[in-house]
């Protein structure tokens, strides 16, 4: 992918994680009393909770993009050349996947019952 495009991504997830976190904030911070916010029945019923798991994932996604492509910018930017960029792109898209993935594990065993409640 081309680098203006990555930057555009870069661009558009810092967006897109500001207005995320602001919400996730707000709705953990503010509406919910801290103490009650990270009481663990209480995080296991917004994991449970459909419309919010699909956002925790969404943000989770947002920030996980975000983040490695900063790194990825950079550590192109420490050295110029072809394979050092093309090493440092690969690591960053497998750092990626192997995050999500590992996120999405977690959602997973929380909405379908893997944490005891």
């Amino acid at each position: 992918m081309k680098e203006s495009r990555l930057m555009l991504v870069q661009y558009a997830t810092a967006v897109a994680a500001v207005v995320l976190v602001s919400v996730h904030l707000i709705m953990q911070g503010v509406i919910y009393p801290y103490a009650v916010a990270i009481s663990f029945n209480n995080i296991l019923s917004v994991y449970r909770n459909g419309f919010y798991a699909i956002f925790l994932e969404v943000l989770l996604v947002v920030v996980l993009v975000h983040g490695f492509n900063g790194v990825r910018i950079i550590l192109n930017e420490l050295r110029q050349t072809k394979p050092w960029t093309t090493w440092v792109d690969a690591g960053t898209v497998l750092a990626i996947i192997v995050t999500v993935a590992y996120g999405t594990r977690t959602v997973i065993l929380a909405v379908f019952g893997g944490a005891p409640a």
